[in-house]
C-alpha cells in the first residue's frame, strides 16, 4: 500500500510514463512484486497511460506550442515511451502538427523581423530551432 500511495503522489502533479514511475518507485527501494502491482492497478485505474500521455504531450508541445516534432520525439525517448506509440499518435496529429508549427514559423520570423535580422539569416536561426526547411519554406511563399 505505502508504495501504491507513494506512486500516486509523484504522478499527481505530472503525468509520467510507465518506466519513468517504474524508475522512481526503485530509487525508493520498494521491491519489485510491489513495484508491479502498484503499476497493474495503476493501469487499470488508466492513471498510467504512455498513449495518453503521448497524445498529450505531442498535442500540448507540437499542436498548441508550433514546436519542431522532432525534439519532441527525442523528448519523448527520454521518457521511455516506446516508439510504436510515438510513430502511431505522431500520424493521427499529423495535419494539426503542421498547422502549429507553421504558425509558430510565422511569430519567430515576424520577431526577427522586428529584431531587423533578414533574409537568409532568418532561415537559419530557424534550422537551428529544428524546424524543417520545407515547413520554413512553406511559410515564407505563402505570406
Amino acid at each position: 500500500m505505502q508504495c501504491f500511495d507513494y506512486a500516486l503522489k509523484y504522478i499527481y502533479r505530472y503525468p509520467k510514463t510507465e518506466k519513468e514511475l517504474k524508475i522512481q518507485l526503485y530509487t525508493k527501494w520498494y521491491n519489485t512484486k510491489d513495484i508491479d502491482r502498484t503499476i497493474v492497478e495503476l493501469k487499470k485505474k488508466n492513471y498510467v497511460n504512455d498513449e495518453m500521455f503521448t497524445e498529450s504531450y505531442i498535442r500540448s508541445e507540437v499542436v498548441n506550442k508550433g514546436k519542431p516534432a522532432i525534439r519532441i520525439v527525442q523528448k519523448l525517448q527520454q521518457k521511455w515511451v516506446p516508439q510504436e506509440i510515438v510513430r502511431e499518435v505522431l500520424k493521427k496529429y499529423d495535419g494539426e502538427m503542421g498547422e502549429g508549427i507553421h504558425d509558430k514559423i510565422k511569430k519567430d520570423i515576424a520577431a526577427y523581423k522586428r529584431k531587423e535580422v533578414d533574409g537568409f539569416d532568418i532561415i537559419q536561426k530557424l534550422m537551428r530551432k529544428w524546424y524543417k526547411l520545407a515547413d520554413i519554406k512553406k511559410v515564407i511563399e505563402n505570406r
